[in-house]
């Protein structure tokens, strides 16, 4: 074998044509992801230069999501399709449910399109392990929402921990002094990180929240905690409920305990989902996490890896406070409608 391995030693070793070997390094044709791994791994165990199998730019870039509800993809493919179109680059949108075998057989199938990069979306914000290069097939990868484990990695994020901040020095500087917290499941990260900024401010300010209370992520369990805390604490005068659902039960259980929203008790929210942020009177203040804007930074980030400039760590996006009726008696919005009555007519 000769000093510097050539493409035909990489196809005998993988025992494929030299022609499939090409394709497998390049990009170019349709090739089975588990042939396209073996040229990849003989490639790598020769070490074959990587000047030699440098792939061929496709122009596509594969986003695999965690989240196949569209909750989080549709933005994230929005925002990141808005920076990858003015690269001349499109994304090909996949879920893995969640799986890791699925996303690796997604990770094999696009790749053997001669995808250029990976943009990996999460749904719950907790850090997750790194894709082993065996997966990524050397692909420039960026992480999104839940971050890599690995600082190496590069991982775009939302700043859970500035819209805790955000929140309690909102409340405080609205003259509320009798704020409770009430989050889901602490197993989230995003729960933690909500909580965690909400309390730095509270110590920044040598305050401290009433109560925070801990469940699931509903509106069943902001209804309950209403409950509680309209018995135990009165004098309540704001809380900031982590996620909408739980803000919307939280309104709901406050007017069943004779509580107004927002004069006797104002309520903010995370997430600024329409279906439990804007359906119904009061409508709710709370936090947008800006999905697009990440899809947007992460296209940008990966973009440059593709340029032979890679990003490392975490990059955080803000979130954005949206007042609304929940907090400020001073907002009266019209619910959203069609305007139609059409079929009615009849009655």
């Amino acid at each position: 074998m000769s000093s510097r391995p050539i493409l035909a030693e990489v196809a005998r070793k993988a025992n494929v044509s030299v022609s499939t070997a090409s394709k497998a390094l390049t990009g170019k044709g349709h090739i089975a992801p588990t042939t396209r791994r073996a040229v990849q791994l003989a490639a790598e165990e020769l070490g074959y230069q990587k000047n030699e199998s440098k792939r061929i730019a496709s122009g596509l870039i594969g986003l695999i999501t965690t989240d196949y509800v569209g909750r989080f993809s549709l933005p994230l493919l929005t925002g990141s399709e808005t920076t990858l179109g003015a690269s001349n680059h499109a994304a090909l949108l996949m879920s893995s449910h969640g799986k890791t075998s699925v996303e690796q057989r997604h990770i094999d199938l696009i790749a053997s399109y001669g995808v250029d990069g990976l943009i990996v979306a999460g749904d719950t914000a907790n850090p997750r392990a790194p894709l082993p290069k065996s997966v990524t097939q050397g692909l420039p990868t960026v992480y999104t929402y839940d971050p890599s484990t690995d600082p190496n990695d590069c991982s775009v994020v939302c700043d859970n921990v500035g819209a805790g901040r955000q929140a309690i020095e909102y409340l405080i500087s609205s003259n509320h002094r009798r704020i409770a917290i009430v989050t889901g499941s602490a197993t989230f990260q995003a729960s933690r990180d909500r909580q965690q900024g909400a309390m730095d401010t509270f110590r920044m300010y040598g305050m401290q929240p009433v109560a925070v209370l801990s469940d699931r992520w509903s509106e069943e369990w902001g209804n309950r905690a209403a409950a509680w805390l309209a018995t135990h604490y009165p004098d309540l005068d704001a809380v900031y409920c982590l996620s909408d659902e739980i803000a919307r039960g939280m309104c709901q259980g406050l007017a069943m305990q004779g509580k107004s929203v927002p004069h006797d008790v104002a309520v903010v929210g995370h997430d600024n989902w329409d279906v439990f942020s804007m359906s119904a009177h009061p409508m709710l203040t709370t936090f947008d996490n800006n999905i697009p804007l990440l899809g947007k930074k992460a296209a940008r980030l990966l973009l440059d890896a593709l340029k032979g400039k890679p990003h490392h760590g975490i990059h955080a996006v803000e979130c954005s406070l949206i007042v609304r009726e929940s907090s400020d008696p001073d907002k009266h919005m019209r619910l959203r409608g069609s305007g139609s009555l059409t079929g009615l007519e009849r009655y």
